[in-house]
């Protein structure tokens, strides 16, 4: 029967003293923790892979939440908690997997505060992401060949409105028509 023992080391202390004596840094794929390095003698560090941050700034999430008074544009209700679990940032016109380089995904006119997250089931942003055709025709989605400054949507706060770029609102009567 196999007995049980510690895990191997990447490298014994000893080894690690002889290395670094000869200024190089070793790589191990035992060692977990660190940023790796290169194996050869000489080589810079391996860049750290980094997750792309493909969301707004702090201030585009200030602009959205102080427009829609802190409150879901969907429902009306009042938001606060955790960003991404109790309340969202929504894009209306999809970001789409791995970011876009459009220059207003992450602007006001393309975001809108809506209660809950997408995955979870109690709040606006799952039932926008769940009932997609209706949010078309709210205006709580875009299509990717819209311009979200041009696309009306019926939100809980403000009526009928376009988005603006700079964080403002203009209304629409009920009689004009959808511009989507």
């Amino acid at each position: 029967m196999l007995k049980r023992r510690a895990g191997l080391r990447p490298f014994s202390p000893k080894r690690l003293a002889a290395l670094a004596e000869q200024g190089i840094r070793p790589w191990s794929t035992l060692n977990s923790t660190g940023a790796g390095l290169s194996r050869a003698a000489g080589k810079d560090a391996k860049p750290t892979p980094r997750l792309r941050d493909t969301g707004p700034d702090k201030g585009t999430v200030a602009t959205v939440v102080a427009r829609d008074f802190g409150r879901c544009a969907r429902c009306g209700g009042p938001v606060s908690g955790q960003r991404g679990v109790d309340y969202s940032v929504h894009h209306r016109r999809a970001r789409a997997m791995g970011g876009t380089v459009r220059p207003d995904t992450n602007e006001p006119q393309n975001l809108l505060l809506l209660c809950g997250s997408a995955t979870s089931p109690d709040g606006c942003h799952h039932r926008v992401e769940s009932s997609r055709a209706e949010a078309y025709e709210l205006g709580f989605l875009v299509r990717q060949a819209q311009d979200p400054a041009e696309v009306p949507v019926l939100h809980a706060v403000h009526g009928r409105v376009l988005l603006a770029d700079d964080g403002t609102v203009s209304s629409l009567s009920p009689t004009t028509e959808e511009v989507a």
